[in-house]
C-alpha cells in the first residue's frame, strides 16, 4: 500500500472511531438522582395565571423557603402570602402537607408527593397516596400516574434551563405538565395544570413560570 492509501485508511479509521464515540455520547440519557436543596431564605418569584376551580388570579406569587417543623419533625417551609405554605421533606423535597396563608393545616399526604427518583427520560410511575383533610380528619385516596417525557432547554423570564419535562394525572381528572431542574435546585421552572368539567371542583386552568430566584446573602 502506498503512502496515499495508508493515509486514507488512517483517516477512515479515525472517522469511524469518532462516529462510535459520538453515538455512544448520544445514547447516554441524562439522569437526576435527587433534588438539590436551596439554602434557607431563597426567594422564588413566579408569574401565575389561573382561572375556574384553580382560582382567578393573574400576577406574581413569591415563595420563600425557611426551616419549620411538622408533627415534631424538621421540614422545609415554602410559603407565599398569595398561595399559602407547602411543607417539604428536608431530604427529598417531597410535599408532605399544605397550610393556608394563616398557617393552618389544609391537607397532608402519605407518603409525601414526590418525583420518581432517579429521573430518566421514558420512566413511568404510579403512586397511591392518602390525603388527610383538616380539620375534619377525613381521608381520601389520591393516585398519581406519570411519565418523564423529555429533557432539554426550557426558557422562562428567569432564563434558559436544561430541564426534565414531566407529565402526570391525579385520579385521572387533573392533568399537569411540569419542567424541573433538580441539579439546579428548581422543583418547578414552569407548569401547566388543567381540570376538565368532570373534576369534582369543576373546570380550571393554571399556568406558572419562574421570574427570578434570589439566594440569601452570606
Amino acid at each position: 500500500m502506498n503512502a496515499s492509501g495508508t493515509f486514507r485508511t488512517t483517516l477512515l479509521a479515525t472517522a469511524a472511531a469518532a462516529m462510535l464515540l459520538t453515538a455512544g455520547c448520544a445514547s447516554t440519557l441524562p439522569t437526576a438522582d435527587k433534588m438539590q436543596i436551596n439554602p434557607m431564605g431563597t426567594v422564588l418569584t413566579y408569574h401565575r395565571k389561573s382561572s375556574g376551580s384553580l382560582g382567578n388570579f393573574d400576577g406574581q406569587v413569591v415563595w420563600t423557603q425557611a426551616p419549620a417543623t411538622w408533627q415534631g419533625k424538621p421540614v422545609i417551609s415554602s410559603g407565599a402570602p398569595q398561595a399559602g405554605v407547602g411543607l417539604h421533606d428536608p431530604v427529598s423535597f417531597g410535599l408532605m402537607a399544605n397550610l393556608n396563608p394563616a398557617g393552618q393545616p389544609l391537607m397532608s399526604f402519605e407518603p409525601p408527593i414526590d418525583y420518581p427518583w432517579p429521573l430518566q427520560v421514558g420512566k413511568t410511575w404510579t403512586v397511591n397516596h392518602t390525603v388527610t383533610l383538616y380539620p375534619s380528619g377525613n381521608k381520601l385516596p389520591l393516585k398519581v400516574d406519570g411519565k418523564v417525557e423529555s429533557f432539554g432547554d426550557v426558557t422562562v423570564p428567569a432564563g434558559t434551563f436544561r430541564a426534565f419535562k414531566l407529565v402526570w394525572s391525579i385520579n385521572q381528572n387533573e392533568f399537569e405538565t411540569r419542567w424541573i431542574a433538580p441539579n439546579n435546585g428548581l422543583a418547578t421552572i414552569k407548569r401547566h395544570v388543567e381540570r376538565p368539567a368532570s373534576h369534582p371542583q369543576g373546570a380550571g386552568v393554571l399556568d406558572a413560570e419562574l421570574i427570578s430566584r434570589v439566594l440569601p446573602t452570606q
